[in-house]
């Protein structure tokens, strides 16, 4: 399969591999984020030692990294068949022979937390070797895992042994939409958004796919259909993630079903708010959940909670909880023609509405960097008050000049009346100057063009600006 995108991901570990000296590299992220092919990307063409740990005892893992250790020609591999403990293991990186060409060593060792389990003392291990010894090695450790919490509260805490030591620390993100639609270079620009909007940008979700089959047919074939590669998918990371599944999806439909404000999720939940609290900051760890504010809110603002509303981050979570979790019954009984062109066709246009909006923030930021805008934007982000919404606010750094934007993801070109809508819109925000964009999934009627080509402070951005 094509290697897609993770140009900065990858550059960032080059960045720490050509540094002068040793590096303790952090990286972690979702499953099925991308982590492993990531570093079997970087690791190509170098002297890697690459240890892929599996759940098990102290003993069995040992054993493995033994015989990986053997293959890259430590000395011990000679004479034993597995290190005693983890110092002794961890310590004898630093007696691997040198690559011939003098460059650095790499030492990748994924999924970290797996090690970790069955023997809780090792990053206290780890700390000690790396600040006594491996740190004046040529050596690039990389430590990987997809224990998001465990990452953060056992590695990077500051109560964690390793706490300080990292060199780089690396969250690997869904990644961006232009990327994500190179999986379907033969879509259309509409159908690449819709399959966008299903997946998200995790690589594993998209590469499922066949690109050579139209987006109906994927969908029924890969997401709706018992037994498929995504049909049980939320279940299963549900699943390794929490204990208390049940009460998890509970809020997951919840949110699914448009209850974006703790009060609502409550009453709909019956879970009180003060245990509700609980459930959404697990699901905010491992990415599924986040809190949204205003762009304009300030940081005060934000840390009261006063107007922050929960939104489902995870786009196929979204759609799953959606259209599959209500609909199970159904599709056990096979009726997946029934579901998709009774229940999923007639409101995928509606439920992608959210996730096109997402992605004009994101050109817009792509933009910015690019110097392509008036003015380098500092916060993007959507915009709302007691009546009214904006679908894209972008400000620079004194918050004094905006870019507002209206969002349609519809069959219809977009006309006059939306701009006067949005013009009515952005006045309430406290701002000296405004650019107002329409972004639209089926163009501009030609009195709009009209309006966009006399009006500098009007501009008009179509499915071909945003997949350019």
């Amino acid at each position: 399969m094509v290697f897609i995108g993770r140009d900065d991901d990858l550059a960032f570990l080059q960045d720490c591999y050509d540094d002068a000296k040793a590096q303790l590299v952090i990286l972690y992220g979702r499953r099925r984020i991308g982590k492993t092919e990531t570093l079997v990307r970087f690791s190509q063409d170098r002297p890697t030692l690459f240890f892929a740990a599996q759940t098990g005892t102290k003993e069995e893992q040992l054993a493995e990294f033994t015989q990986r250790m053997a293959a890259q020609g430590a000395p011990a591999g000679k004479y034993l068949s597995r290190y005693a403990n983890w110092s002794d293991a961890l310590g004898d990186l630093a007696e691997l022979p040198e690559p011939a060409d003098g460059r650095r060593r790499l030492v990748i060792i994924d999924e970290f937390p797996y090690l970790v389990k069955s023997d809780p003392t090792l990053p206290s291990v780890l700390q000690n070797l790396w600040d006594h010894r491996l740190r004046h090695e040529n050596l690039m450790i990389v430590l990987c895992g997809s224990a998001m919490s465990f990452i953060e509260k056992e590695i990077l805490s500051e109560k964690a042994p390793l706490y300080g030591r990292a060199t780089g620390v690396l969250k690997m993100l869904p990644m961006p939409y232009w990327d994500a639609v190179q999986f379907f270079p033969g879509y259309s620009a509409e159908d690449k958004a819709l399959a966008y909007a299903i997946l998200g940008g995790v690589p594993q979700y998209l590469a499922t796919f066949d690109p050579e089959r139209p987006l109906a047919w994927n969908l029924k074939r890969y997401v709706l259909r018992r037994g498929a590669a995504l049909y049980a998918e939320p279940d299963v990371l549900m699943r390794e993630e929490f204990r208390e599944t049940a009460k998890y999806n509970t809020i997951i439909r919840a949110i699914a079903l448009g209850d974006t404000k703790l009060n609502d999720i409550a009453t709909h939940t019956l879970i009180p708010i003060g245990t509700l609290g609980f459930y959404l900051s697990s699901l905010m760890e491992v990415g599924i959940v986040e809190r949204e504010f205003p762009v304009t809110a300030k940081l005060a603002e934000q840390a009261k909670g006063t107007r922050g509303l929960y939104r489902l981050a995870d786009d196929f979570f979204r759609f799953w909880y959606s259209f599959v979790y209500p609909n199970r019954s159904e599709l056990e009984s096979g009726d997946v023609d029934g579901v998709y062109e009774e229940v999923v066709a007639p409101a995928l246009h509606d439920f992608a509405a959210s996730a096109f909006e997402r992605m004009c923030r994101e050109w817009l930021r792509r933009q910015s960097l690019r110097g392509k805008l008036p003015y380098r934007v500092n916060r993007v982000g959507r915009w709302w008050d007691k009546t009214d919404e904006i679908d894209v606010v972008a400000l620079d750094r004194t918050g004094r000049k905006a870019i507002a934007g209206e969002c349609k993801f519809r069959n219809n070109p977009m006309d006059p009346a939306m701009l006067d809508v949005l013009r009515a819109r952005a006045a309430k925000l406290k701002v000296d100057e405004r650019l107002l964009m329409m972004f639209s999934l089926h163009g501009f009627t030609p009195q709009l063009d009209a309006i966009a080509a006399a009006d500098d402070a009007v501009r008009l951005v179509g499915m071909n600006d945003l997949f350019d």
